[in-house]
């Protein structure tokens, strides 16, 4: 992820170990994560970049990851423990540290929350989409599939059915 201050620098996080570093030309500059980011990170058996957000009404640069991490890793037998628990995080980089500005369910075995696509390939259950959107995937709304487009506004994640009007702010 570049970074605003246009120094070249990219971001990379390390989901299996929960740690991330700014990678500048001079040296890699490790990155503070609150115990949560970094249990919701190591916890997670896909993480994917979705897009980079640097929109004018948001004041840093936000990067908007799918991650998907077992139900239940302690119980992997027991009941939901076969299921999945995919999200979007949406993470900046902000003094020093790595931090999460806000989470949202996808799919859920211990939420009853379903998708309309496998999440099990996110690289083809979400499409990019113009500005000020990210992304775009389908969900089930009764029993039939809307795409669904994400956005940012005031540093939340926002879902709306309408791609071609500005994100509304979260309820």
């Amino acid at each position: 992820m570049p970074l605003t201050d246009g120094s070249g620098a990219r971001l990379h996080i390390d989901s299996v170990h929960g740690s991330a570093q700014l990678l500048a030309a001079s040296a890699a500059i490790p990155l503070r994560m609150n115990s949560t980011l970094r249990d919701a990170l190591s916890r997670s058996d896909t993480a994917l970049v979705l897009g980079r957000h640097r929109g004018a009404a948001e004041p840093d640069n936000s990067l908007l990851l799918f991650i998907s991490a077992p139900s239940r890793p302690a119980a992997p037998m027991g009941y939901c423990g076969a299921g999945q628990e995919n999200g979007l995080l949406l993470l900046a980089v902000r003094d020093g540290a790595l931090v999460a500005l806000d989470v949202m369910m996808l799919q859920s075995c211990l939420h009853s929350i379903a998708q309309a696509v496998d999440l099990a390939d996110p690289a083809t259950a979400f499409r990019p989409v113009p500005a000020p959107w990210l992304v775009s995937f389908a969900a089930m709304q009764e029993d039939t599939a809307v795409q669904r487009c994400v956005g940012i506004r005031d540093e939340r994640l926002t879902v709306q059915d309408d791609c071609t009007a500005a994100p509304l702010a979260a309820p």
